[in-house]
């Protein structure tokens, strides 16, 4: 008996004891977000992880803290044994940190980036001579640093700090106002290999008559006091065949420019970025795109002068083009955007351009069968329900899709049909699509609907099969719910009937808050005594297993129903509720628990949220960031005391305008290390802040044109 009973070794073993390349081969499917938490699993497995971040570099990121070897997190890294490959400090104040620079060069640096820093000339040679293994360098915003113009100005750190750079490959010196043309050649002085320059922002002048000002026939060194373009023109020139990359966004770039690059012959660019460029036109961007076919990214975003000739140079001359953003481009309309089809686009941006409408997708990107297409944001466009059905049809490898603002053709019908056939999907953008309800994203009494349209359908296509006139006699009995749903909500009306001089003094938006209340008390008992999964059910939400991202901020008809019944999303990292007003206890429970992988939460202006809901969301949501809570009015001290207790890792908390808190809650969130920001409203009475009032949203587009 004893030998019957008995237990081998490996039996028992833990996971701590499997091989490294089956550990190598499970991490290999996570995310850098579940990568770290597993490597806080083990050694072993942090090890595993350690070589796997050698395909997937970690960033590290000192925002807003005091910069130093022996204080604040830089002593936290040095005593760290993980290994990164891109350090970015953003409003840092620097102290003494030659430790930390030591560390970096062991662990091979390769990207730094300086964002708002007091960055002094002295700092920045220091740390160029001890990382020798820098391929990129950021420096955007810190002006001390170019103020003097006497950065690299001495010969004996010269050689030093080109010894340094010589395998810096990407240069970016963005929003620098004291960048001069010295300066710039300096800086390509000592980075031979530089193939990606970034410009962005800076103030450079394109007029040939400040160039000769400053460049007199006998001067031939660069000027410390003026950016020009026909400096950088000349050093591109010389460099053409080794530059891959250009940016020259937010600049006063106009056409003529683009027209003297494109007569640079051994110029072959890949990415071209021109975002907000008001002075671009079409003559200089054809002349441009015509001469450089091996472009893979250009960015033209919210240059206003482009039109459909422009854009239809580019479908017909960039042929290897990836992606394109054309995001706030005003003057483009239907006749261009359907051009974009005969591109195989793998990332496209048409957002806020108002004069596109449905007819441009249906007959452009959505006409056939499109498996290239990826990410695609159609974001406040004035499209129609057909549109959104093609998208979804017809481009079913899409990863991401915003349609945010799209108030006309987002219905309930067209996201069924989304979770239908968009079955990869990992980002939806839904903003402010005020017509979808719990049945879009449940599926709850949609069939009827899903039955309708695959009928008509076929129809207009003159085939009707069998199959389809059955499948509708079939599911016809779903029918009964709808109207038992619309007797429902008509019984209190029906009592009005009864007391005929009785007169409701509420408003018409009033009105219609009671009947959502009343709709969802429906839906739910509906729920509690049917079967989700009989015939009469569409396509949940559920459908999109690998959803990380959702928003629905704004869509003020969802309510419990959808969290209670349809949000089974283990992979969903951020989601935003903002704006659902019938979001409460009831929905958050069961929310909770079937998404653990939440780390990014939006639940402001939604003002059911108790400090109940706020104790269940700190309790299951242990990877919580950042959390949003603005307006939430029923919150108290409670709220922050269960943050306090269980929101380990928050980074982000926002509580502005809930005024049953004390006016000061950063006080009694001081145990949390991980918390780096709190967006509270001033001491005193209350007052609605400025920023809540100016948020940046897009205009609505017009109302829908018939076609």
């Amino acid at each position: 008996m004893a030998e019957d009973n008995y237990v081998p070794p490996y039996c028992g073993s833990s996971y701590t004891d499997l091989p490294m390349e089956i550990i190598l081969k499970i991490l290999g499917y996570l995310n850098s977000s579940d990568l770290f938490v597993a490597s806080l699993t083990c050694r072993r497995w942090f090890e595993a992880t350690q070589h796997i971040n050698t395909t997937m570099p970690l960033a590290i990121n000192f925002t807003k803290v005091h910069f130093a070897d022996h204080s604040g997190p830089a002593s936290v890294f040095l005593n760290s044994l993980r290994n990164y490959s891109k350090i970015t400090l953003n409003c840092v104040d620097f102290g003494t940190t030659d430790e930390f620079w030591d560390r970096c060069a062991d662990i091979s640096i390769k990207e730094i980036s300086f964002i708002n820093c007091d960055l002094r000339e002295k700092y920045l040679n220091s740390i160029l001579k001890k990382v020798k293994n820098l391929e990129a360098l950021e420096i955007e915003n810190c002006r001390e640093l170019f103020m003097s113009g006497r950065l690299f100005d001495k010969d004996r750190d010269k050689k030093t700090i080109c010894h340094a750079c010589r395998n810096v490959t990407s240069l970016a010196l963005t929003y620098n106002r004291y960048l001069s043309d010295a300066l710039f050649h300096r800086f390509a002085t000592i980075m031979p290999k530089l193939n990606s320059l970034d410009l962005s922002g800076c103030h450079i002048s394109f007029h040939r008559g400040l160039y000769k000002k400053f460049y007199p026939d006998s001067q031939k060194d660069a000027s410390e006091s003026v950016l020009t373009f026909h400096y950088i023109f000349q050093f591109i020139q010389c460099e053409a065949q080794l530059i891959k990359s250009l940016n020259f966004s937010y600049t006063l770039i106009d056409g003529a420019a683009l027209t003297s690059l494109s007569e640079i012959g051994e110029l072959k660019l890949e990415v071209l970025r021109l975002r907000s460029c008001d002075q671009l036109t079409n003559s200089g961007i054809i002349s441009l795109v015509q001469v450089q076919p091996t472009l893979v990214e250009l960015d033209l975003s919210s240059c206003v002068r482009l039109t459909d000739p422009g854009l239809m140079e580019i479908c017909s001359s960039l042929s290897a083009l990836k992606i394109l953003k054309l995001r706030r481009c005003r003057a483009i309309t239907d006749l261009g955007v359907k051009e974009v089809a005969n591109l195989k686009l793998k990332f496209l941006d048409i957002s806020e351009c108002e004069s596109v409408t449905g007819r441009g997708i249906i007959d452009g990107i959505a006409k056939v069968q499109n498996l290239s297409l990826m990410e695609l944001y159609v974001s406040a466009l004035n499209i129609c329900e057909m549109s959104i059905i093609r998208i979804a049809e017809n481009i079913p490898n899409l990863r991401l899709l915003d349609l945010s603002f799209c108030k006309n053709g987002v219905t309930n019908l067209a996201v069924q049909l989304i979770f239908k056939n968009l079955v990869w999907l990992r980002v939806l953008l839904l903003d402010y699509c005020d017509k979808i309800s719990d049945a879009a994203l449940t599926g709850f009494e949609m069939n009827t609907h899903l039955v309708a349209y695959e009928e008509s359908k076929s129809r207009i296509s003159g085939t009707i099969s069998k199959e389809d006139v059955q499948r509708q006699q079939d599911n016809a009995g779903g029918e009964h719910l709808m109207d038992a749903i619309r007797e429902a909500m008509n019984q209190s009306n029906n009592q009005n009937e009864r007391h005929p001089f009785k007169i409701s003094l509420r408003s018409k938006a009033e009105e219609e808050i009671v009947n959502d209340a009343k709709r969802k008390k429906v839906m739910l008992e509906m729920y509690e005594h049917n079967d989700t999964k009989s015939d009469y059910s569409g396509y949940s939400i559920n459908r999109a297993k690998g959803l990380t991202k959702l928003s629905l901020a704004g869509c003020t008809k969802i309510t419990d129903v959808s969290l209670k019944y349809s949000f089974v999303l283990p992979e969903l990292q951020e989601l935003s509720l903002s704006k659902c007003q019938q979001i409460s206890s009831v929905g958050m429970d069961s929310l909770v628990k079937e998404c653990p992988s939440l780390e990014i939460l939006n639940l402001s202006e939604c003002h059911n949220i108790t400090d109940k809901t706020i104790e269940m969301i700190t309790i299951h949501l242990k990877r919580l960031t950042h959390l949003f809570l603005e307006r939430c009015t029923q919150l108290s001290d409670h709220s922050l005391d269960h943050i306090a207790v269980n929101c380990t890792a928050l980074k982000y908390l926002d509580v502005r305008a809930c005024r049953a808190m004390c006016s000061e809650p950063n006080l009694r969130l001081v145990n949390l290390s991980s918390l780096k920001h709190i967006s509270m409203s001033k001491p005193g009475p209350y007052l609605v802040d400025a920023d809540t009032i100016t948020m940046k949203r897009p205009r609505p587009p017009p109302m829908p044109l018939a076609f």
